[in-house]
Formats: C-alpha cells, structure tokens, sequence
C-alpha cells in the first residue's frame, strides 16, 4: 500500500525527533558531531602557519598542496563521520527494537532506510561545503562546484552508513568497523595525488575516490563532470547490493 506524501512527512518528522534525542544522549555521537568544527578550525590556523615555516626553511611550496589537505582532513573525513554517526544511530535502533516496531506499523523499512539516506546525503553536503568554504585555503570560485561534490561525498557516506552497518550488529563491533574502514575511507583515497598516470583509476574501486579526484580535477580547473558521474554509477552499484542485505538482514 502506497503511502501518502503527508504520512511520509510525519514519519521522517518523527525520526527526526528521535535522532536528535539519541545524539545529545550520547557524548560520542556529541563529539563526532562537533569534529568538523574542531578540524576545519585546525585547517584554517596550523596550514598557513606550516606553508610559511616550509617555506621560510625549506623553501618548499604547500599551496599546490592546499587541495590534497581539504580532501585528506575536511572531504574524507565528513563521509567517514557522517557514516558512522548514521550506522551507530541504526545500530541504537536496533538496540532498542525500533525497526521491529516499524515493521508492524504502516511504515515500510524503506521509509526509514530512506529518511537516513536523504539526511546522510544532506549533513554530508553540509559538511563539505561549510568546512571547506571556512578553511581559509579553498581556492576562490569552487563554492559552487562543492555542491555536486558534496552529494557525490554524501553518497559515498551512505555507502560506508551501510558497509558498516553489514559489519556490526551492534555499537561496538560498530566502532571496530569504523576503525577497520577508516583508512580505507579517509587515508587510501588521497594516494591518487601522487600518480600522474591514468593509473590512479584503480583506486576507483574505492567508493570516496570519485569525489576525491572530482574535488582535484575542480581544483585545477579541468572537467570534473565525468568523474563526478562515474562516481554516482559506481557508488549506487556498491550501495543496492549492501541495501538489499540490510533490508534482508532486518526484515
């Protein structure tokens, strides 16, 4: 039975409500939250301060460099935290039985699985753009090529949300799936740089590559669409299958 747009809106109003309790509830959920803040404030002090000192004594240039650090500490790191945080509130719900309940209510699982995803998708977006955008070394002009970049981020973020979530059955073996990926999210994805061959699309098995490489294309003010596309294809193609586990694994 198809639901109406408005039954649709009082459920994601009402998981909306339940996330944010979770969240404040929870001091882990409270810092991976403020993070973000915490790094892109890191970012926008020490990078200037370090691109004089290299300067001054090795006279070594990091502003080329500026790209490879916002993806390395703001771009990968807002996917592996979005992630995370949306995996350890399913895992709560888990916990505390409310998808069991869901599943005798009108509201099918898809409902909420897509209400995560969409909130997932647009924190991320947030994320990139906002740290980013006070970094204080993006170059001037990408603002609105961030914006596809960050959903592509987003989308990445809901596959690692179910990578993780195919991994753990609770928070704990929740938080050992976030360190098991965490290189694999946030480190990996930056060696790229370093191959100026067309080599460096065999890390495009990594789902954040795509973004990754997009944000460096931008960058250097070469076309960035393709890999912004690709990207999409590939992390959908890694998501349906991870999708249909979840749904199998909590029917």
């Amino acid at each position: 039975m198809a639901l109406s747009g408005i039954t649709i809106a009082k459920a994601w109003t009402a998981f909306g409500r339940n996330d944010i309790r979770g969240t404040y509830r929870d001091p882990l959920l409270i810092m991976i939250v403020v993070a973000p803040v915490i790094w892109t404030a890191g970012v926008a002090v020490l990078t200037p301060r370090f691109t004089a000192m290299l300067a001054d004594r090795y006279q070594f240039d990091l502003v080329p460099y500026y790209p490879l650090i916002l993806t390395a500490f703001l771009l990968l790191t807002s996917i592996i935290i979005v992630g995370g945080l949306a995996s350890f509130l399913v895992l709560d719900e888990v916990d505390a039985g409310t998808l069991t309940v869901v599943r005798v209510t009108p509201v099918p699982l898809t409902t909420l699985f897509a209400y995560r995803a969409a909130t997932v998708m647009g924190v991320t977006t947030v994320y990139v753009i906002a740290t980013m955008s006070f970094s204080g070394i993006l170059q001037p002009g990408l603002v609105w090529a961030l914006i596809p970049i960050g959903l592509l981020a987003g989308l990445t973020a809901v596959v690692t949300m179910l990578l993780i979530l195919a991994m753990a059955n609770n928070k704990i073996q929740g938080l050992a799936a976030v360190r098991a990926l965490g290189m694999l999210i946030a480190g990996l994805p930056g060696l790229p740089w370093f191959i100026d061959s067309a080599w460096n699309l065999a890390f495009g098995v990594l789902p954040p590559y795509w973004a990754a490489k997009a944000f460096w294309v931008a960058s250097d003010h070469g076309t960035w669409w393709p890999y912004l596309l690709g990207g999409v294809v590939y992390n959908l193609a890694v998501a349906w299958p991870l999708f249909r586990r979840f749904l199998a694994k909590h029917a």
